[in-house]
């Protein structure tokens, strides 16, 4: 690093901006880290419909309306409950009776030791009024297994079904893990179908809501906006131009970013009266002062690079693409056409940055991502251009009903990888769209 790559850097405009609209973030998760437990306590006061977040019963029916669009497969008790439970009855009905308690304890059989053992769900989400339970057990970075699962339905059922309380509610299982879209389909199939799997996306519908009741004054809902935000990769428009500034401020200044890199490690403790010497002291003193700062632009470069090679290489513009903290979005021209409106893509490659991935060499996952709902259907059918694209994307077969399908195509990709697969990816989509319209059966 010369002493004009870190001038140049401290003196850049967009840096001064990246450092006010830092100070300004309201996320408060920026600076705790929940446990499972706390998660936990989370989830529940957002469920609760009394609580001060001011959503009354809707986060109750962004849950229950998610847990159907993910319920095709669903047998036994989730199958009857989903049956009667769809979309609309649950946004007509009212859920204000609701309640979320932890206080069930059920006896789980342990086959291995021959012997019931005592266990806890995470949550039950318990309805008098419309007489619902709903079971969830909420994974944070935890394997789950059917074994585990099918004992905790049993004990459930057997347990608090056969109270005479409870004998004519309807049951529904529901686990949530933020980790779920790191699963394999193999994995997912072999947690069987008693339970309905979610991820934290539902909750995205959640944070714009209080996020424009925040904008009318309604400060309480603030701490949901900022626990929603935090489990998703949905952004406020403050955090997407914090993530927006980040990478383009470590495109620009790459050497002085690989110098905050070596950084790490070398905290107060360590120093020396040599640290603060030279340019290396002065950026040494930046990073202490601004250490959230430094963190969100060495974790931005690996996306940013990425962007700029992909936009490069395919020849994309600025509204062909979009990026996050930790992903990056684009559709190249002719594939965009497909979309009804500007809010999503209907079909679209998406690159996530791996969790837990070491700073300095980052690893990828490339995922195709098909939104049902988006597709234009003065264009053509839907479901006829998804069975041309099973032939290239299989996963497709699955859960047709679902409103986003989010693809594995490769996993654990370095930059140049990512960057090769994700060009062969929009190249193949092209060329298939490009053989579907030539059919004729597509219509121009």
């Amino acid at each position: 690093m010369e002493p004009d790559d870190l001038y140049s850097f401290l003196s850049d405009p967009e840096l001064i901006e990246l450092i006010e609209q830092a100070k300004v973030s309201d996320d408060i998760l920026d600076v705790i880290t929940l446990s499972e437990n706390q998660h936990s306590d989370m989830l529940a006061w957002c469920l609760t419909p009394g609580e001060g977040h001011g959503q009354g019963d809707s986060v109750i029916k962004d849950f229950l309306e998610a847990a159907y669009r993910e319920s095709d497969t669903a047998i036994y008790d989730n199958k009857k409950f989903f049956r009667k439970w769809t979309p609309g009855r649950i946004r007509v009905s009212s859920f204000g009776s609701a309640f979320v308690t932890r206080e069930f304890a059920v006896k789980v059989d342990d086959r291995d030791q021959g012997e019931k053992r005592a266990g806890r769900l995470d949550l039950f989400l318990v309805d008098p009024q419309n007489e619902l339970l709903i079971a969830i057990e909420n994974k944070v970075c935890a394997k789950l297994t059917e074994t585990q699962l099918a004992r905790y339905q049993a004990a459930v059922n057997h347990e608090i079904g056969n109270r005479p309380l409870f004998k004519d509610y309807e049951f529904a299982y529901i686990v949530l893990d933020r980790e779920l879209d790191w699963y394999t389909d193999a994995q997912l199939d072999a947690l069987g179908k008693r339970w309905v799997l979610l991820d934290y996306t539902w909750l995205e519908a959640s944070a714009r809501r209080a996020r424009l009741q925040v904008a009318r004054n309604n400060q309480a809902a603030q701490l949901l906006v900022a626990y929603c935000q935090k489990q998703t990769d949905w952004e406020s428009p403050s955090e997407a131009r914090l993530s927006e500034l980040a990478g383009e401020i470590a495109g620009k200044h790459p050497q002085v970013i690989a110098a905050l890199r070596e950084l790490r490690g070398h905290g107060v403790p360590k120093w020396t009266p040599k640290t603060l010497e030279g340019l290396g002291g002065e950026l040494t003193l930046f990073r202490a002062q601004h250490l959230r700062l430094c963190n969100l632009l060495t974790r931005s470069q690996g996306i940013a690079s990425l962007q700029r090679k992909i936009r490069k290489a395919l020849a994309l513009g600025p509204d062909d693409m979009a990026n996050g903290r930790t992903w990056l979005e684009f559709s190249t021209p002719d594939i965009a056409e497909l979309t009804i409106d500007d809010s999503f893509w209907a079909l679209s490659i998406n690159i996530y940055r791996q969790p837990k991935s070491d700073d300095d060499k980052p690893r990828y996952t490339l995922r195709a991502i098909w939104r049902r709902a988006s597709f234009d259907v003065a264009l053509g059918d839907e479901a006829a251009l998804r069975r041309h694209y099973e032939v290239l994307l299989p996963d497709l077969k699955r859960f047709g009903s679902a409103t986003v399908r989010r693809m594995v195509v490769a996993r654990d990709l370095d930059e140049g990888a990512a960057l090769k697969r994700a060009g062969e990816l929009a190249s193949k989509l092209s060329d298939s769209l490009s053989s579907w319209r030539a059919s004729a059966v597509f219509l121009p």
